[in-house]
């Protein structure tokens, strides 16, 4: 049988600070991994002679790959921000019924 979850600590008088803190908290975890990992990858690559160490350091991207990076952060930062975005919108949206 499950035992029943703990709760979580809270640090703030607002509990949304809390959960937003243990979001914070998890994704910075998560992208510690994924650097970990990716520096595994390029050890090993390099150990098996597929890539020199220093490739990806010296590696020089093309206009068409910055572009595409770009677009690609700039998808990432809209998908990450969306909720503030739509309070923004929200807020702007109230202010001209009220302007």
């Amino acid at each position: 049988m499950a035992s029943p979850k703990q709760p979580r600590p809270t640090f703030f008088e607002d509990t949304a600070n809390d959960r937003l803190t243990a979001i914070i908290t998890a994704l910075t975890a998560e992208v510690a991994t994924l650097c970990d990992r990716v520096v595994t990858l390029e050890s090993v690559l390099a150990a098996n002679g597929v890539m020199a160490k220093d490739a990806i350091d010296s590696y020089q991207p093309t206009p068409e790959d910055m572009e595409e990076r770009r677009q690609r952060h700039a998808a990432f930062t809209q998908r990450v921000f969306y909720v503030l975005q739509e309070e923004i919108d929200a807020l702007s949206d109230s202010a001209k019924l009220q302007g």
